[in-house]
């Protein structure tokens, strides 16, 4: 069985209990002294054991995005060594702030999974995540070197550079996105490459897959196949570590979970720049109590769906909310609008009126590729317009 950190991937259940109780009660006194909100909300609570958790205050996404930038913060922002943003509640920016011990936590928590998945300091490592949406690239480098694995420090731009990485730098592990290992496979498909010709042995997807599409990834790459999951506003990746099992174990000794009502709820235990008090992840969850065969101690979760309508297209997250947004930037504002996402593009069916329609079609043309323009420019993803007299 490959561990990274032993005493706390395998501490008893018992003993992971009273540290978690410790870690809730040192956050409790953090929050109440640094955060505002915190303190009023928190009031004269008292946490003697873990079930007194439910007496606390959640914190919603909603809060969050009504905290930007800085009012998450529980420390001085001169003591933030790293800041990067996020997509919150309906698409609203999140700032996520890291100090120094935050980011070798991270690295700690990301090699977990990296050695769960059976990477070493003998293997070379390719991050294909597309740094333009995802930033658990950091989390990966970060956990590369806590165990002394090379990694391979650019992004490819072009699946024939990518191609030409795993021929020429021989990666033996690849960590991408579902999307980008399954073009990677279609294209050497498509070119009669034998995936033998690389020294893959192991990819890393970004976040989960069903069993059929994993099964269908390494049987077409040839390599083992382990799945990420995380929550970018908490931490990921570093959340969980997969096993060999197949199962998602939270990182207790960092994160205390909870399903409320179906959802995750998550408590950040450690983190010094952005702590967070019962998290509402909008994921629908359920979690499993028994004991894996792995000897992992940490909690077995099964994430499932969002609860608050996020969709993605091409590992590119967004809201419906945004789509009106950009139209609003058009001649076609306050118009009805219906939507039609796949995973490689949105469909945007607009209802044409008497104020869009003329004799002249060019007009609609021309509103057609700013509309599309727009939206690759502001969400970074791909549309299509079209132009109907009543819904689809």
């Amino acid at each position: 069985m490959s561990v990274f950190e032993r005493r706390y991937e395998l501490m008893p259940r018992s003993e992971l209990d009273q540290l978690q109780l410790e870690r809730v009660q040192a956050l409790l006194v953090r929050l109440k002294r640094n955060v505002r909100r915190c303190r009023e909300q928190i009031g004269d609570v008292r946490v003697e054991s873990l079930e007194d958790m439910a007496k606390l205050p959640m914190t919603t996404p909603e809060d969050m995005a009504g905290s930007f930038p800085y009012g998450m913060f529980a420390l001085p922002l001169r003591e933030v060594i790293r800041l990067h943003s996020t997509m919150g509640a309906q698409g609203k920016p999140l700032v996520i702030g890291h100090t120094r011990n935050d980011l070798a936590q991270w690295g700690r928590l990301a090699a977990r999974q990296l050695v769960a998945s059976g990477v070493t300091a003998n293997d070379v490592i390719q991050v294909c995540l597309g740094a333009g949406f995802y930033r658990g690239a950091l989390g990966y480098v970060l956990g590369a070197e806590q165990i002394e694995a090379s990694v391979i420090a650019e992004e490819p731009f072009h699946i024939d550079s990518q191609l030409a990485m795993l021929q020429n730098y021989r990666p033996t592990t690849l960590i991408t996105t579902p999307v980008n290992a399954r073009e990677l496979m279609r294209v050497m498909d498509e070119r009669r490459i034998d995936p033998q010709s690389f020294h893959l042995r192991t990819v890393l997807l970004s976040r989960p897959v069903d069993a059929a599409e994993r099964e269908e990834l390494s049987a077409g790459l040839l390599v083992s196949v382990q799945s990420n999951f995380g929550i970018e506003e908490v931490l990921d990746p570093g959340l969980c570590v997969e096993c060999p099992e197949g199962r998602f174990h939270v990182n207790e000794d960092h994160f205390l979970a909870e399903v409320c009502d179906g959802e995750l709820v998550v408590t950040t235990l450690c983190r010094e720049a952005m702590p967070l008090l019962r998290y509402q992840t909008r994921i629908a969850c359920e979690m499993k109590p028994d004991k894996c065969a792995c000897g992992r101690s940490g909690a077995t979760i099964l994430p499932g769906a969002r609860l608050d309508g996020r969709l993605r297209v091409k590992e590119t997250p967004f809201y419906e909310e945004q789509i009106a947004q950009v139209l609003a930037q058009t001649r076609a504002a306050n118009h009805n609008f219906w939507t039609q996402v796949s995973e490689s593009e949105v469909v945007i069916f607009v209802q044409l009126t008497t104020e869009l329609f003329s004799d002249m079609m060019w007009p609609l043309g021309e509103l057609q590729r700013q509309i599309e323009g727009e939206f690759l420019t502001r969400l970074g993803i791909p549309a299509e317009v079209r132009f109907v007299q009543s819904a689809p």
